[in-house]
């Protein structure tokens, strides 16, 4: 009887065995459900005993099965402690990490925070995939991606998300604007003028933080285009075809044509940026890139970033 256990078998059990839930499960590995229930037969089958108790309602472990899936997860971390010794013993050169991450981090925090990492792990190789969140959270989930910026609140299972700053609004007028002269403008400011809104495309919320603060003042807003990214904003402001408002990011890529007016008055809380990383990581390299973002977070202007 082939009795080998391999390592996927240790992973598809205990997805189910944190999930409960073959779906969910099967979702979380982004596998079909019928070769997960199938991987899992074969496992109980080679080792003799029946781990996962099913109904038609509901998963469990069986004892057996709960003694299991303590060892099945020590396993898996000695595999993962073993891979990372053997790369020191090749060289510190050989290491690599992959981060993730939305685009605005490339304007905003990612360069500080690699410079403190690259003054501690010198030798690490590093790699930066530019991605929507919900890519991010499934190249996570493939192992294609080590760490990631993201933008809360969606998330994945088995993964850490940390909260590490939130961002004010800042009103985008052209550069040649009368408005363009005010220390800091209001909605109210932007009555009667041809607004820039975002297009409502998947993540983008900053249009309902807008328009639910414009119907509180009772400011009726004149959007006349809708676009999908803030440098869409920013270009046609640029262009004088209306003004804007866009997550103060912005502010680190100006443009000549537009001016970036603090707006006090909206949330400085609405735009939040969080770091997400694998719950059974033991990887020192991604720990202690955690602990750069999460030292750059702590240290921050906060009246750049609204708090």
């Amino acid at each position: 009887m082939n009795n080998r256990v391999e390592l996927r078998h240790l992973r598809y059990f205990i997805s189910v065995a944190d999930e409960m839930h073959f779906g969910r499960a099967a979702e979380r590995l982004g596998i079909a459900q019928a070769p997960l229930s199938q991987q899992i037969k074969q496992l109980e089958e080679r080792i003799g005993v029946q781990l996962l108790e099913r109904t038609t309602r509901s998963v469990r472990l069986t004892q057996a099965g709960e003694v299991f899936r303590e060892k099945a997860l020590a396993a898996l971390a000695n595999v993962e402690a073993g891979i990372e010794a053997a790369r020191f013993v090749v060289g510190e050169v050989n290491r690599k990490l992959t981060i993730g991450c939305v685009s605005p981090v490339i304007y905003s925090c990612l360069p500080q925070i690699l410079r403190e990492f690259r003054k501690r792990c010198p030798n690490t190789r590093i790699d930066i995939k530019i991605l929507t969140t919900d890519e991010l959270l499934d190249a996570m989930v493939d192992d294609r991606v080590d760490v990631a910026f993201i933008r809360p609140p969606r998330a994945k299972a088995n993964l850490n998300i940390e909260h590490l700053f939130s961002e004010a609004f800042v009103g985008l007028v052209p550069a040649d604007h009368a408005l363009a002269a005010k220390p800091t403008l209001s909605l109210r400011d932007f009555a009667g003028l041809p607004y820039i809104a975002y297009a409502p495309t998947l993540g983008i919320s900053y249009q309902n933080v807008v328009m639910q603060h414009a119907r509180k003042l009772n400011v009726s807003i004149d959007i006349v285009e809708e676009v999908s990214h803030t440098f869409g904003i920013v270009a046609l402001v640029a262009a004088g075809l209306g003004v804007g408002v866009a997550p103060s990011w912005v502010t680190h890529m100006p443009h000549p044509g537009v001016s970036y007016i603090p707006m006090p008055e909206l949330p400085g809380d609405a735009v939040n940026m969080a770091l997400a990383w694998p719950v059974d990581s033991i990887s020192p390299v991604i720990g202690e890139f955690v602990r750069c973002a999460r030292q750059f977070a702590s240290e921050m202007p906060i009246q750049e970033f609204g708090g």
